[in-house]
């Protein structure tokens, strides 16, 4: 299917007036196919992320395609975030209106809501509990173990005519002590893993060895074995994969895909040249940016298909924002009553996705999905405390109040 998709996609972009708009219509139809196959294909290897974005390619083409849409939510329903959920949900509402009477959509629908309801609940009683003074209690009670053990350091130095020490070095060493015990503990943790794999490794050879002793076969060392194991687990997992015979092309289909692979079109976004005609790659400025009317690159003025990565311009203009991140409230409710509480973000520590821009007909169509984590301060009252903030879905699908932001204050694990 991959091959497939790579020889037709560069029929999209190309101007219908150059390869004719009988032979780009049928090119397109292939192209769906094969799509729609790999989405199908990735359900059965329970490659959900694969799947959905298979099925993603065929809707900014057909965006009613009901196979695509229940595909797509297929593969979403598997994702427990809420941003997934809502896809399916969305997806689904819209499958029913194009097939009323498809009752397996409804149920899906159903479970997407009971879940979607679920998830939001379960983040409404974290964030309470948070608010409440769970978390914020326990960093008091935390801060409060730790001053008690340094008053009893101060009061042991003391008696034994030792120089003082500051708090802020005491904490220092007990924060240094309990990360070298994390460290210890699970170093230690992934040694006794390795030696229950090697154990039910040896068990497991042990076994194909008496058997093939039982067969007149010679015995299979670790690594034969190891590598014989691979082979099968690959061999498997090509079985799983649909037949292209399961494919909805017709012969007239299939001749049209093998034309297409015999003439090598060019396809960019491989950085493969498979035909002679093939242009060069040309760094495109932002005043030509400005100046240029046209939809699409050089190569293809007409705009008919064309992908743009913009996943780093993307990356940068999310980290600047994210940077610049902060709120603050004179009046905030506490445990300890209220008071003037202030946030901000400190560091961008890491984000993680794409962004890309694609043209349909002249049309941009824009989609990103990122992952981000972020260091925090705050100061509530005269209390300070930091930690870290996950964003795991910044996707275009999701709604800015829908964002799920997952805390973990510094020094709770």
């Amino acid at each position: 299917y991959a091959e497939g998709v790579d020889l037709t996609e560069p029929l999209l972009e190309k101007d219908p007036t150059e390869v004719g708009e009988d032979l780009q219509k049928r090119g397109t139809a292939v192209y769906v196919a094969l799509r729609l196959n790999s989405a199908q294909a990735n359900i059965k290897l329970s490659n959900w992320l694969q799947c959905i974005e298979h099925a993603s390619k065929v809707l900014l083409i057909e965006k009613d395609n009901t196979k695509a849409l229940y595909r797509r939510a297929s593969g979403a329903l598997q994702l427990d975030t809420e941003g997934r959920l809502e896809e399916a949900r969305s997806d689904l509402s819209r499958l029913i209106q194009l097939e009323p009477a498809n009752r397996e959509a409804r149920e899906m629908l159903v479970k997407a809501k009971e879940r979607l309801k679920d998830l939001r609940q379960q983040e409404k009683e974290r964030l309470s509990a948070a608010m409440k003074g769970g978390l914020y209690q326990e960093q008091h009670k935390k801060l409060g173990k730790l001053q008690a053990a340094y008053e009893e350091e101060v009061k042991r130095l003391k008696e034994k005519g030792e120089a003082e020490i500051s708090f802020e070095d005491f904490a220092k060493k007990a924060k240094e002590k309990e990360e070298e015990l994390e460290k210890k503990q699970k170093e230690e943790a992934q040694k006794r893993r390795e030696e229950e794999q090697q154990k039910e490794e040896a068990r497991q050879l042990e076994e194909v060895n008496q058997r093939r002793s039982g067969e007149n076969l010679p015995p299979l060392s670790l690594e034969e074995w190891r590598a014989e194991m691979k082979a099968s687990a690959e061999k498997k997992r090509r079985e799983e994969v649909v037949k292209m015979d399961e494919a909805e092309l017709d012969e007239e289909d299939k001749k049209l895909l093998k034309e297409t692979k015999e003439k090598g079109y060019y396809h960019g976004r491989l950085g493969t040249v498979l035909s002679d005609a093939a242009p060069k790659p040309q760094l495109v400025t932002e005043t030509e940016k400005e100046d240029s009317p046209k939809v699409g690159s050089q190569w293809n003025q007409a705009g008919t298909w064309e992908e743009k990565d913009a996943s780093s311009w993307a990356q940068e203009r999310l980290s600047a924002w994210l940077s610049d991140a902060c709120v603050s409230g004179s009046n905030v409710t506490l445990p300890a009553g209220s008071g003037e509480v202030t946030a901000k973000i400190t560091k961008v520590k890491s984000i993680k996705g794409e962004a890309h821009i694609v043209y349909v007909r002249k049309q941009p169509r824009h989609g990103f999905h990122y992952e981000a984590e972020l260091s925090f301060s705050m100061n509530l009252g005269e209390d300070k405390f930091s930690g870290t903030l996950s964003l795991p879905e910044i996707m275009d699908a999701m709604a800015p109040a829908e964002l799920r932001v997952d805390a973990r204050w510094k020094g709770s694990g």
